[in-house]
């Protein structure tokens, strides 16, 4: 076997080159790592004084032990303390280091000396003062004992009640915490302790304030000997002559472990008594909305055989009505004699049942506020045919008002459950929408419903346990809100109520009701762009709008309702200009053998004067096409006599109705100014009106000729 040594040798030359690198690479990152962290320490020790301590655990009565910690920027070259229990000076080299730490053992109220060497400093001499952490609260005489008074922090203020004690030792509510404390809550001296109770969802818990104490035992007596003590320990007799600690420890008082909680010494406790109802089932409960004006309590449940005598209504902490019986409540936000808090801030809403000796069986406490929703968007309907929907005491329904117009007061109001709706009204169609403003929601299996929060803008933020509908979401683009369709009423082949209508420059004319709808005990309400302008009892009876603009488009609607009750039937809505039919044109006729045709009320003819070709004499009854009188010639020549008709320049729509019924539909008829070529939405202009190339403002249909 033969071996190449020159190979050999590169290779390892290779390896201890890669090595080398490995080594070099870590000289750089180590010095990089510690410069990191160096500047990360340096950071944290801003602002924190050269010497601190944190305590760790206890050691024995008054003794802990703690983590000494010395803090520099600029480095600590050497730390000299006296050791504990062996009482010998010990020196710490820090190296420079920025933070040095000390485990140490400590006794409370006691001071350690310690000499610190700072980089390019003297040796100074800082001196650390231990105490116990302590929460001192509020050591104070009360009713003839010194005690430290309950500490209420940390209690939710709309949820706590103080508990009042009767004189047969029931426990009774009395005002939230956020309220006057009563006179009687506590007296220590007599053995009457504080006590509170928290509603929390339907869940209710009581508790008792224990203040600190130290105790005695006394075996002779079989009984304890209690005194109420500072967080320090020491006592006050009732004169305020103190007693130390130091001497009740002696007489053989100890104190109890509850007072000392994470290394913490305090003045009391809250012990929980019990918990009352059960977390999936809430003893009372009851709905509350605040809308515009007043807060509302309603829909109260009981779900307990107990007895309730009463309950009581509160509202931020006030109780502002009581009743027997889980009656419906509403407060006004505003009265003659008081102004309450605007419902747009949140109110805390309380119902509570007590007993026949005031003690409490039930209470369910809720937050409501006005609702802040998105308003609806009406870009995209048509302003003059839209309605704003509202519905009076008797839900009827009043909708004369367009979107054109400002919206009625009362449209909408989401805190009373009162939704924004609005109705669409097309060739006998209405179709009604409702408003869903964005919303989040959660459901609550417990109450068996959901719970609904309305979002403002086009947030995406949801609340914890709610999500928001992907309905919000359209196009991939988040939505304020949208229209729901509730239903469509009416058929366009069979409108449920139509009229004819006709203009002139000044006046807009409507004829009788018809549709399939049409019956006796209505009343017909009439409206111009929302303005109410009469009625009517009979569908027979035609009706005038007079003394309006000429050249402009109006909104006509005919509001049919129920003339007993006031309910809501239906709508006619129809728009129309004020444009005089065109004017006869005359030229071209043989001025000495035509002659005006007129017609009376009974359609008699009479046959009038002859014509001017520039229509000068013409008769001032001779037509009226607001009333369907039309305009009538006749030309008596060579034995002949022939009648004609003007036609002015119109648009027509043939309806659906007439599409289905042709013997009975109508031809919906506008005439048209001059010799216009635009029509409105639907309607078309007849071919006729153009004539070798030209529009025409009318023309003259012949009748029929008489004679030989």
């Amino acid at each position: 076997m033969k071996f190449n040594i020159k190979e050999k040798i590169t290779k390892h030359k290779k390896i201890g080159i890669l090595i080398i690198v490995i080594i070099l690479i870590f000289a750089c990152i180590i010095p990089i790592t510690n410069i990191i962290i160096r500047q990360n320490q340096i950071k944290e020790i801003k602002d924190k004084p050269l010497l601190e301590y944190e305590v760790t655990k206890k050691v024995e009565n008054n003794k802990y032990e703690i983590l000494v910690k010395i803090n520099n920027e600029n480095g600590i070259e050497t730390v000299k303390y006296t050791k504990p229990y062996t009482n010998k000076e010990t020196q710490l080299n820090a190296h420079n280091k920025i933070i040095v730490g000390i485990d140490y053992v400590a006794e409370d109220k006691k001071d350690y000396e310690f000499k610190i060497k700072l980089v390019g400093e003297d040796e100074k001499t800082e001196i650390l003062h231990f105490e116990i952490p302590r929460i001192k609260g509020n050591y104070t005489l009360s009713k003839g004992i010194y005690v430290n008074e309950p500490d209420l922090t940390g209690y939710n203020q709309n949820y706590t009640r103080y508990l009042d004690i009767t004189a047969d030792g029931n426990l009774t509510p009395g005002n939230w915490v956020n309220g006057d404390k009563p006179e009687n809550w506590y007296d220590y001296k007599n053995s009457q302790w504080a006590n509170i109770y928290v509603e929390n969802n339907g869940l209710e818990t009581y508790y008792t304030w224990i203040p600190r104490y130290c105790f005695k035992l006394d075996q002779e007596n079989q009984r304890s000997d209690v005194k109420f003590i500072d967080v320090y320990n020491n006592y006050k007799d009732e004169n305020g002559v103190e007693t130390k600690w130091e001497e009740l420890e002696a007489q053989g008082y100890q104190i109890p472990e509850a007072f000392e909680f994470s290394n913490t010494q305090i003045p009391g406790y809250w012990s929980m008594k019990y918990t009352a109802g059960e977390s999936d089932k809430y003893t009372i409960n009851f709905e509350t909305i605040a809308n515009k004006t007043a807060v509302k309590i309603k829909n109260i449940i009981k779900n307990t055989t107990e007895e309730i005598a009463k309950y009581t209504y509160a509202i931020d902490g006030n109780i502002i009505y009581e009743s027997t019986t889980p009656e419906d409540f509403e407060k006004v936000e505003s009265t003659e004699n008081e102004k309450v808090e605007s419902t747009e801030n949140e109110k805390v809403v309380n119902v509570t049942a007590l007993n026949s000796a005031g003690e409490i069986v039930g209470s369910m406490t809720k937050k409501c506020k006005q609702a802040v929703v998105n308003p609806p968007e009406l870009t995209g309907f048509n302003a003059d045919t839209t309605f704003y929907v509202t519905y009076d005491e008797n839900d009827n329904e009043h909708s004369t008002i367009p979107i054109s117009s400002d919206a009625p007061e009362d449209w909408y109001d989401y805190g009373d459950s009162k939704w924004a709706n609005i109705v669409t009204r097309n060739n006998g169609l209405e179709t009604y929408y409702t408003w869903i403003p964005r919303y989040e929601f959660k459901l609550d299996q417990t109450a068996q419903r959901s719970n609904i929060n309305f979002l403002e803008g086009t947030t995406t933020q949801n609340s914890d346990g709610y999500q928001i509908p992907e309905a919000f979401t359209f196009d991939e683009k988040q939505l304020t809100g949208y229209w729901a369709m509730k239903y469509t009423a009416g058929d366009a082949a069979a409108p449920r109520f139509d009229t004819e209508v006709m203009a002139t420059s000044t006046s807009i004319k409507t004829k009788g009701i018809t549709g399939t709808a049409k019956a006796d005990g209505q009343v017909y309400k009439y409206y111009l762009n929302g303005e109410y302008k009469g009625e009517k009892t009979e569908a027979a009876e035609s009706f005038e709008y007079i003394g309006l603009n000429p050249k402009t488009k109006y909104t006509i609607q005919v509001e049919i309702r129920n003339s007993t009750t006031d309910e809501y039937i239906g709508s006619i809505v129809k728009q129309i200009s004020t444009i005089d039919a065109n004017k006869p044109e005359l030229i071209g006729f043989n001025a000495d053998c035509t002659y005006y045709v007129l017609y009376d009320e009974n359609g008699n003819e009479t046959i009038g004067d002859k014509i001017k070709n520039d229509g000068s004499n013409m008769p001032s009854n001779w037509y009226d096409y607001s009333q369907s009188k039309w305009a009538n010639i006749v030309v008596q020549a060579n034995g002949k006599t022939t009648y004609f008709t003007w036609i002015p320049r119109y648009e027509f729509m043939i309806t659906s109705s007439q599409y289905a019924k042709p013997s009975t539909g109508r031809t919906e008829v506008r005439f048209i100014e001059g010799t216009s070529t635009q029509t409105d939405t639907g309607y078309q202009i007849p071919e006729a009106f153009t004539f070798d190339g030209k529009q025409l403002t009318g023309y003259w249909a012949m009748k029929y000729t008489a004679g030989d």
